[in-house]
């Protein structure tokens, strides 16, 4: 009989089924695919660059979009010089569309360059400064309905960290994991976190990037429990993207993508809610978009459970931690983690079917399992004695 574990947070994680029902070759795409990197992307990550790059359609250019950035004409010069190292000399281009002159998305010369490109690379920064050039007051730019145009005859639309936020529909656009469970969705200019419109090109939920090396699980969960908002995130880790493909997806690079479901959640109150089903979709693994059944990748073995105790962190929000929690919970005769924060308790529990998987007991990301997957886990986050 596993013990339950009682600290000062409750956190529940929520998760996807396992099934079979998966295949990268399922269903007519109609549109290019999504490459949706999580932020923090090494330039030696063959497997992400490389998905980027074989799934161009046609002769044109890959094109590297620096909106988000900065300083985008830098951004843009490194992200082309990576990608040319992939997809060869000329394959790769430029277009320097960014808040310093935001006219450049109606201009007929960009709008020209738009329509040559095979696909696109938008690159890290701040994803609001992509909508805001792209869809400014919610209008419609010449640039936008052209790169929707690319995508719709096939073009691949790619981005790392600010350029994989922007791809939703409704997009998390800041605040802090401690901030959202303190304060619930706030304005722009307030506490909390911040959701927006974004570009649209993922409709299923919320994306969410930087994930386990942030800590930003509160921040999707709270968003998830949104009654107006999708009812469904991803988080994608760094070094990593999920590839959409129709109604298939998959992941890829150096660790995994955090699937959080809220359509069957129990609202207790503002933010807060019981029953969320969590997963955790490891390198290798395949994603029903349509039912949220992962399929694990073949050669993973089951992760085996070798302890009988696990040390709770203080902060489960803190860099890396929840992973370190899905991992120590996977490994040990613990099935819940229970935290109690001074504005709301957190709880994770393994659900009904729980399993684990990994490629190898080394290799992974921050000291974990190569491959790690685990799911489905069950997340509550309850109001606090102190809450709101």
């Amino acid at each position: 009989m596993k013990k339950t574990l009682l600290f000062t947070i409750a956190l529940i994680a929520v998760g996807c089924a396992v099934s079979d029902s998966v295949s990268r070759d399922g269903g007519a795409r109609t549109t290019g695919r999504l490459v949706i990197a999580g932020g923090g992307l090494q330039a030696d990550n063959s497997a992400v660059y490389q998905s980027i790059v074989d799934a161009r359609a046609g002769d044109g250019p890959l094109c590297v979009v620096p909106t988000a950035s900065s300083d985008p004409e830098a951004s843009m010069e490194r992200a082309v010089a990576t990608l040319t190292g992939y997809g060869g000399v000329g394959s790769v281009k430029g277009i320097l569309i960014s808040t310093e002159n935001p006219s450049q998305a109606q201009d007929p010369s960009v709008v020209a360059e738009v329509r040559t490109c095979s696909g696109f690379f938008f690159t890290g920064g701040s994803q609001s400064r992509i909508v805001d050039v792209f869809l400014p007051g919610g209008d419609t730019t010449e640039a936008y309905r052209a790169l929707w145009q690319q995508w719709q005859e096939g073009a691949v639309v790619s981005g790392s960290s600010a350029g994989a936020a922007m791809m939703s529909r409704v997009m998390i656009a800041g605040g802090s994991s401690a901030d959202a469970v303190t304060h619930g969705v706030r304005l722009p200019d307030g506490d909390g976190v911040h959701i927006r419109e974004g570009m649209g090109f993922f409709e299923l939920g919320m994306l969410d990037q930087h994930f386990l090396a942030r800590g930003r699980i509160g921040r999707i969960l709270v968003s998830t429990l949104q009654e107006n908002s999708p009812q469904i995130g991803l988080g994608i880790d760094e070094n990593t993207a999920l590839v959409v493909d129709g109604d298939s997806a998959w992941v890829v690079g150096a660790s995994g993508v955090v699937v959080v479901d809220g359509r069957s959640v129990q609202r207790t109150g503002p933010s807060r809610g019981l029953g969320l089903r969590m997963s955790l979709v490891g390198a290798g693994d395949l994603l029903d978009l349509r039912t949220l059944s992962v399929q694990r990748e073949r050669t993973k073995n089951p992760m085996p459970v070798t302890e009988t105790s696990i040390e709770l962190p203080e902060d489960p929000f803190a860099r890396w931690v929840f992973l370190h929690l899905m991992v120590d919970l996977a490994s040990s005769s613990i099935q819940e983690a229970t935290f109690a924060l001074s504005e709301a308790n957190l709880r994770v529990l393994e659900d009904e079917g729980f399993s684990a998987s990994m490629a190898g007991p080394t290799g992974g990301i921050e000291g974990t399992p190569a491959g790690f997957s685990a799911g489905p886990f069950k997340v509550d986050l309850l109001q606090g004695s102190a809450g709101n």
